[in-house]
């Protein structure tokens, strides 16, 4: 049996007044300066309080300053130190601009997720990387592990493996068998720990809570 911890990274801060307009700011200018606001920051540490995410064999993070600033509590807390790996990377959007992205995209992406921009990546794609990175993490030794990441990704690949997902748009809902994974809009941060067996299947997928 091995348990992988799922954790959407901890809420940015956006309040920067180059970037109001963040519609006609260069997407990957705001991407990559969107650090923790504060109130993310004490998030991210509480999550050294959770039971779950303590004795964890290793911890992952995208290369955003988000994921790693909210890996780096439980890295401290553990011991151990963060490892990136470009598969967990937010997804390419395929434009210079949010305002060139369809209203709806995020909508049409779960409804058909071979649906991209320009040259920019589908759900498919994220979710193959996604998957060759967590297949991986199931042939070596550690039980235990942490990926701190991004909210698209992690619901995409919540869809692949729960038989019930639903999105309008807004809220989700979400269930392993009969046991709801999410209902609703996913908090900054979240953890979603999923349960693999020595075959590689998944056997339990659950929300675990975080006193925020």
């Amino acid at each position: 049996m091995k348990t992988i911890y799922l954790i959407r990274h901890s809420a940015p801060f956006v309040e920067i007044d180059n970037y109001v307009d963040n519609d006609n700011i260069l997407w990957t200018e705001f991407n990559k300066n969107m650090i923790l606001s504060s109130k993310g920051e004490e998030n991210a540490k509480k999550l050294c309080n959770v039971n779950e995410l303590k004795d964890l064999n290793e911890i992952y993070a995208s290369n955003s300053s988000r994921a790693i600033e909210t890996a780096k509590y439980l890295a401290e807390s553990n011991n151990i130190r963060i490892k990136l790996d470009e598969r967990i990377n937010e997804r390419e959007f395929g434009v210079e601009y949010i305002k060139d992205l369809p209203s709806d995209f995020t909508k049409i992406s779960f409804e058909d997720k071979n649906f991209k921009v320009n040259n920019g990546e589908s759900l498919n794609q994220v979710d193959n990387r996604l998957k060759s990175f967590i297949n991986d993490l199931l042939d070596n030794d550690s039980n235990k592990i942490a990926i701190v990441m991004h909210g698209i990704i992690l619901l995409s690949y919540l869809k692949t493996i729960c038989n019930h997902f639903e999105f309008d748009g807004r809220n989700f809902n979400i269930k392993f068998n009969d046991n709801v994974v999410l209902d609703g809009t996913p908090r900054n941060p979240s953890i979603y720990k999923i349960e693999f067996d020595d075959n590689k299947n998944v056997v339990n997928v659950e929300y675990v809570e975080c006193d925020l």
